[in-house]
């Protein structure tokens, strides 16, 4: 199990996103959301997003960047998990335009574990 907080966690399938969440992660997919309200034992923070996918967008994103949707509505809370997780994929965007709501110009990327 590994923690990963960010300034914005992003939700595209829940057309959302969370600011200033950690996701818990179990080989290589998110099983848990929580907000960090304080600092809190072994999480790895990462300024700049993480987006949490489904396997078809993540195969996406491979091959076009651009093809991420970054939605632009606040999530007043997490959604539930369904039982073993959301069945989603943390991705790691280090580049963050806060202005935009997208990736700055050359912003890597790269999938956590």
């Amino acid at each position: 199990m590994k923690r990963f907080a960010s300034h914005f966690v992003f939700l595209p399938a829940y057309g959302g996103y969370l600011k200033q969440y950690a996701v818990e992660t179990e080989g290589g997919t998110a099983v848990r959301l929580f907000p960090l309200t304080e600092e809190v034992e072994d999480v790895e923070w990462l300024p700049g997003a993480i987006v949490l996918l489904s396997q078809d967008e993540l195969k996406e994103l491979g091959t076009n960047t651009a093809s991420i949707k970054f939605p632009r509505n606040s999530l007043a809370a997490p959604p539930h998990p369904a039982e073993g997780g959301y069945g989603l994929f943390p991705v790691y965007f280090s580049r963050f335009d806060i202005t935009t709501m997208l990736p700055a110009a050359g912003t890597r990327h790269r999938q956590l574990p």
